[in-house]
């Protein structure tokens, strides 16, 4: 027989050792769920961080839409946009007095506050042309933070040396031009072999541009639209909104700080400041279409539109004494036309983009006719067939032009009577439905020198005329550390 012995001695070890292994399977679990809970929250967290940094990202690009150059002064205060620092002329003296930082803003849903965000400012420059918004997001408990950088491009109109819309007959460039600064059609590209482009070239259509000589390969692009009217500008001119109305036809020297402008009913106003809004507006009436004449030297910044046409004169178009013989009319000062009054130094060019006083005057003449090289007259300053000759050699034009196109008055006139003016400087930019010529190949009438402005790769004269299919367009996109300095 078989003797079975005491088993009681072996189960009680069996049982503890199972216990112990269930004991430390259940503690395993739960650290394991607690190290997951913890992982799981602090990515919440830092993903709450994220969006919180993206929407002040979002609230800030949404204050651009409204007023593009919110960049340089913009405060809203009901949007949480309070200015915390602005930028010294030390750091930059572009920049001087410009945002370069706002106060933290709390950002909630509904009543419950998830947490904070910062939006610091980098303003464009001419080599990087660009507003850059850092935005940093944390939580409400300070548990995480994280920041983006985004770099940020307008396409306005100005951004070119010449904005031609495609209208018309094609006109192409000659042999002999020299275009030194972005250029963009709606239409065609069209150029004759020995042009010379230094700069970006974008077109819409077709091109035929055999021989031409190109700084970068042309670009085929989207078409920037040209709006209806320009209203959205002639608010602006009201004197409920800072600006100035003037009706009929008007007569503005630029006299660097003021204005003197004289009305069509002989009203003669001297020592005219500058309006608040920046915008003149010169409207028609029944009798009169509203053209402007202009002339002389502007410090400051300063839009003009006009309902009818633009005339460009070499002399001050407000002095109505009466010359009707050349040497009486050649006797009164000549201005050569639009000029700034820090000089052609000051004005970033293709030949010198740095210079070290850059200007902070800038011209805006806008209409929806034309703008012409005022040159003949029998009653100055009306513009009309009469025999003396008001052009002069090298006339200068400063300023961002808007209108159906730019054009002498009477062209022919100088081929008949064989008059070489040399040239016409332009600095600034050209928007033209589409070109016309200002002299003739044999010499007779101005040839053309384009100089782009190159601040205006990123600004432009006081609420500029902008493309209706413009917005703001991402350039770049980055997470950075929330200590990283702005570039």
């Amino acid at each position: 027989m078989v003797k079975l012995t005491d088993q009681k001695g072996i189960a009680l070890p069996i049982v503890l050792v199972l216990i112990a292994i269930m004991l430390l399977l259940g503690i395993t679990v739960v650290s394991v769920i607690n190290y997951d809970s913890k992982t799981i929250y602090s990515l919440n967290s830092s993903e709450q961080a994220l969006h919180i940094a993206e929407a002040g990202y979002n609230k800030y690009l949404w204050l651009l839409n409204n007023d593009t150059y919110f960049y340089k002064f913009g405060e809203n205060e009901d949007e949480g946009f309070r200015i915390e620092s602005t930028y010294v002329a030390s750091e930059n003296q572009e920049w001087a007095g410009y945002t370069k930082a706002y106060e933290k803003t709390a950002y909630s849903s509904g009543n419950k506050l998830i947490g904070y965000f910062k939006v610091e400012v980098t303003p464009p420059t001419i080599s990087n042309p660009v507003v850059g918004v850092k935005s940093t997001g944390w939580t409400a408990d300070s548990s995480a933070y994280r920041t983006i950088y985004v770099e940020i491009h307008k396409r306005m109109f100005t951004n070119y040396i010449i904005f031609e819309n495609g209208e018309g007959k094609g006109v192409y460039f000659s042999s002999d031009s020299r275009i030194k600064g972005p250029y963009f059609s709606n239409g065609d590209l069209l150029a004759y072999s020995g042009a010379k482009f230094f700069d970006f070239v974008g077109y819409v259509k077709n091109k035929d541009v055999k021989g031409v000589d190109f700084a970068k390969e042309p670009v085929k692009m989207s078409r920037l639209q040209m709006p209806a009217t320009n209203s959205e500008l002639t608010v602006w001119g009201y004197p409920d909104n800072g600006g100035y109305t003037y009706t009929g036809r008007t007569y503005i020297l630029l006299d660097n700080k003021t204005l003197k402008i004289r009305q069509s009913d002989g009203t003669l106003s001297d020592n005219v400041s500058h309006p608040e809004s920046g915008v003149i507006y010169i409207k028609s009436d029944i009798n009169d279409r509203g053209d402007l004449y202009i002339s002389g030297v502007l410090d400051g910044r300063l839009t003009i539109i006009a309902e009818g046409d633009i005339y460009i004169c070499a002399k001050d178009p407000t002095d109505n004494t009466i010359r009707n013989n050349q040497k009486e009319y050649n006797e009164a000062y000549n201005y050569q036309g639009i000029t700034y009054a820090s000089g052609d130094e000051s004005i970033p060019t293709y030949e010198n983009k740095n210079p070290a006083n850059i200007s902070d005057d800038m011209l805006g003449l806008v209409t929806d006719n034309d703008i012409i090289i005022h040159n003949r007259t029998n009653n100055w300053p009306v513009a009309n067939d009469g025999s003396v000759f008001t052009a002069v050699e090298n006339l200068k034009i400063q300023a961002a032009l808007y209108c159906r196109t730019v054009r002498m008055q009477d062209l022919n006139y100088f081929e008949r009577n064989n008059k070489n003016l040399k040239q016409i400087k332009y600095i600034g930019s050209r928007i033209v439905r589409y070109p016309s010529a200002t002299g003739f190949t044999n010499g007779s009438g101005y040839s053309s020198d384009n100089q782009f402005d190159y601040r205006m790769s990123y600004d432009a004269p006081p609420h500029f005329t902008e493309p209706v299919n413009s917005g703001w367009e991402v350039k770049s996109w980055r997470e950075v550390s929330s200590q990283e300095p702005l570039p």
